[in-house]
């Protein structure tokens, strides 16, 4: 799976090399394969990485933003980079090459922090043709959470990642509901020309919105650009059944599929109220469930217990009540 000697290895290089491999195959029985993977990738290493500037407020770095093409670093809350970062990459493929070597850790998922970390690092958000700030507090998480594993195998945190280094001034950050409607789109969350509106992605703040304040941070969007993904793609494949459309049975399919079971009345009703020519576009999609969810989950925070009836019911004030179904 991967190629352990080169044609210009020295004779020592090559025994050391083929003594990882020996210790591989005699303990794969008794250590996970994804952790061998992990001791393997980072002992062939190209390097460590590069020493960093040594001031901890390092000037951030000027330039054009561009889309980020890693795939380790696709998918989270920003889409485009700007180059050089801290570590003194010129261009994307140097950065790429160096992160890929902790690949291994973000992928047993030693900390739920350490992707995010490591790409603000190599590929830095851009806004406005700054890179923005590593944050100290998403370091710290993600050493601690790894650390211990990278020890085990005889690894040590790299001395140009040291959390001193970075500040806490980009920590506490959180998005609007307009915010988000632009980074759901920059991260190609449409179908076709169709976007999602902005009270859609209110409706979709609400789900995830536990302390009501009508922001999500950095965490809860990525499970809300998580979620959306999910519905996009059940959008596709009912309209790749029914040549674009997705139909009434389908609409029903997909409110099953999350749990979402509404009687004949008030299915009519949400039909009735979204669809146009007999079907329904991407964005009312999202919204119908999306809407539903953030209903059903409100209904279980007032579930009353203790009942005398083998029922399901629930206790609203009328503020409750008025403010969940204005959603």
């Amino acid at each position: 799976m991967f190629s352990v000697v080169s044609a210009g290895q020295s004779a020592s290089e090559k025994d050391c090399n083929f003594q990882k491999m020996e210790f591989v195959r005699v303990s794969r029985s008794t250590i996970p394969l994804l952790l061998f993977t992990l001791s393997l990738l980072l002992s062939l290493s190209p390097g460590q990485p590069k020493e960093k500037r040594k001031d901890s407020n390092p000037p951030p770095s000027t330039g054009i933003c561009e889309r980020i093409q890693t795939p380790v670093c696709q998918g989270l809350s920003y889409s485009h980079t700007v180059m050089p970062n801290i570590l003194g990459h010129k261009n994307q493929e140097e950065a790429g090459l160096e992160i890929h070597q902790f690949y291994p850790l973000i992928k047993v998922q030693c900390s739920h922090d350490m992707q995010k970390f490591l790409c603000s690092v190599y590929f830095p958000e851009c806004v406005n043709g700054l890179a923005k700030p590593v944050c100290r507090t998403t370091c710290e998480s993600a050493k601690q959470g790894c650390v211990a594993l990278m020890n085990k195998f005889g690894f040590s945190w790299p001395s140009p990642l040291e959390c001193e280094s970075f500040s806490t001034e980009s920590c506490n950050e959180s998005f609007t509901a307009p915010e988000i409607q632009k980074k759901l789109v920059e991260m190609g969350h449409t179908v076709g020309d169709q976007v999602l509106s902005l009270q859609t992605v209110r409706i979709l703040v609400s789900l995830k919105d536990v302390d009501r304040s009508g922001k999500l941070n950095d965490h809860k969007f990525q499970e809300l650009q998580s979620y959306v993904s999910g519905v996009k793609n059940e959008y596709l494949n009912f309209q790749r059944e029914k040549s674009g459309a997705v139909d009434e049975s389908q609409m029903k399919s997909a409110l099953t599929a999350h749990d979402l079971r509404l009687n004949n009345l008030n299915f009519s009703l949400l039909w009735d109220r979204y669809s146009t020519a007999g079907q329904i576009s991407y964005d009312d999609f999202v919204a119908i469930l999306g809407r539903l969810e953030t209903l059903k989950e409100r209904f279980k925070s007032h579930r009353m217990t203790n009942l005398p009836c083998d029922c399901v019911m629930a206790s609203f004030s009328l503020d409750d009540f008025i403010r969940d179904t204005l959603l």
